[in-house]
């Protein structure tokens, strides 16, 4: 450390900035960051609904009475049919859910019809989709079908999908309720599965805080 003229030491900040750097570099800080391991914690989303519109041509079916026809379209109640197959609709919307991790199909019905139920299995939805696949070259009318699949788990949640081809014209070709929690993360696989192997004109999804 140098002297002024007069003979006093030279106070630390007139040091040199090569003096200075050299006594940063050789000294240690008294105090160390500590480093933490944060977890991500994951999101979860509860008891949703979404519904959804095909992008498929729909054909008017009319009613017998004119008057009734006229009333119904007023209300927006006359029906419509959606020139889409019903299985080939419901196997897409069984491997979105299996790509959820659901993986009881609990029960499949049709028309009021049951195809499928099976509520005592754990891991059968690979087999409800292989019905499918089977009974898609051989049916290819039907109005409507439901599906119902769990997920089971500390996070049990049931799927619960509605698909109609026949339908009033103010509903939506697919509705979908998840009752229970779902992780966000699992919830974006299943509907970008259905996004990008369904023609999805619009979507309306309601998740209640």
């Amino acid at each position: 450390m140098g002297k002024y003229r007069s003979g006093f030491n030279e106070p630390p900040w007139v040091y040199s900035p090569s003096e200075v750097m050299d006594w940063i570099n050789a000294s240690d800080p008294p105090h160390k960051i500590k480093k933490f391991h944060a977890e991500k914690s994951e999101k979860y989303l509860k008891n949703i609904e979404i519904s959804l519109d095909l992008d498929v041509e729909k054909k008017e079916i009319g009613a017998s009475n004119f008057l009734l026809k006229k009333i119904k379209e007023i209300a927006g109640y006359d029906d419509v049919k959606e020139n889409f197959e019903i299985i080939p609709a419901a196997e897409l919307m069984a491997r979105a859910l299996a790509k959820a991790k659901f993986s009881n199909m609990i029960k499949i019905t049709m028309d009021g019809n049951t195809l499928y139920e099976h509520p005592e299995k754990k891991h059968d939805i690979k087999r409800s989709i292989e019905l499918m696949v089977g009974m898609a070259n051989k049916t290819k009318e039907g109005k409507n079908i439901e599906l119902k699949a769990t997920k089971p788990g500390r996070e049990k949640c049931i799927a619960h999908v509605f698909i109609k081809r026949i339908h009033p014209r103010k509903e939506h070709s697919i509705d979908i309720k998840i009752d229970g929690k779902i992780k966000e993360e699992l919830f974006n696989r299943f509907l970008n599965y259905v996004k990008e192997h369904m023609e999805v004109k619009s979507e309306d999804i309601n998740t209640p805080t």
